[in-house]
């Protein structure tokens, strides 16, 4: 009985084995139906850890020479054609920033308030040509240097886009959305909500 049992469990398993591997020519392989469905990955590359904390090192630098009023500086972690706007201050190439520097700096040098911007949730997403897209969330304070009150100026987003050039990043674009605009369409919707309802 045991020799039945045996034999009757190979023929089944090279039963098995024969149907499984038979393709009839009507049918795709998986190399078939798959090639047309993935996308073409060719130009996009992989994020490393290495390159992440480079590109966390150019965003943070940016923001603490910004916040120092150093902004000679801001300008080393910029690529030329730089653009978006961060905080109010337009961001439209490297030259038009540092055409601005001299203003900006006097318009905050009588001023007794230390800003500090605070950097979290740092995404990256990985596109072609060596750039990658980036989105943190933002939060920014001010210190007042006379009492030493801390004043919360603003909370969101920070959106933008990095350049690798000649091994090195460089912020291509960079834009800040405080939550308060969502708040203030919020409000917004809820008013003309109100008034389609009365």
């Amino acid at each position: 009985m045991s020799r039945f049992f045996l034999f009757a469990t190979a023929l089944v398993l090279s039963t098995i084995g024969l149907f499984s591997c038979h393709t009839s020519p009507e049918e795709k392989t998986n190399t078939d139906s798959t090639a047309a469905v993935l996308p073409d990955v060719s130009n996009t590359h992989e994020l490393g850890y290495r390159e992440q904390q480079q590109i966390e090192k150019v965003i943070y630098g940016f923001c603490e020479h910004f916040d120092n009023s150093d902004l000679n500086k801001c300008v080393e972690f910029m690529d030329d054609n730089i653009r978006g706007e961060i905080d109010g201050v337009k961001l439209k190439g490297k030259q038009n920033w540092t055409a601005k520097i001299d203003s900006l700096v006097m318009s905050i040098r009588n001023t007794h308030y230390q800003s500090r911007h605070l950097i979290s949730n740092m995404q990256f997403y990985p596109g072609t040509n060596d750039t990658v897209r980036v989105t943190m969330y933002a939060s920014n304070l001010w210190t007042d240097l006379t009492t030493g009150q801390i004043q919360l100026m603003s909370v969101g987003y920070y959106k933008g886009k990095v350049v690798k050039k000649d091994g090195k990043w460089f912020i291509a674009v960079l834009n800040s959305l405080p939550d308060s605009r969502l708040v203030k369409k919020f409000y917004q919707d809820v008013h003309s909500d109100r008034e389609v309802l009365q």
